[in-house]
């Protein structure tokens, strides 16, 4: 039986000979079914960097998405999901 995932799933990745950070987020169609005005509008930050490359789209209606930020990549991240997700 599949997993059915709610929250986003969130990697760093570094290039082993450059250092270059890149960040990855797998979108599940559950949690966009909810926060897509909220992910659209992050996305449009200027600070989020990605071009249409860098975007898999499933047919679920999920997706992943690799970014840069001059900014710490968890702290774009967190500022996606933390105001968001509430653990009880």
């Amino acid at each position: 039986m599949a997993e059915v995932l709610a929250e986003p799933q969130f990697q760093i990745f570094t290039h082993i000979k450059t250092g270059a950070k890149v960040g990855r987020i797998y979108f599940p169609a559950l949690f966009l079914t909810e926060f897509h005005a909220t992910v659209y509008q992050w996305l449009q930050r200027q600070e989020i960097i990605f071009d249409e490359k860098d975007i898999k789209q499933y047919a679920d209606g999920s997706f992943r998405l690799y970014f840069r930020s001059a900014n710490s990549l968890e702290t774009e991240y967190f500022r996606l999901v933390k105001p968001l997700i509430v653990h009880g």
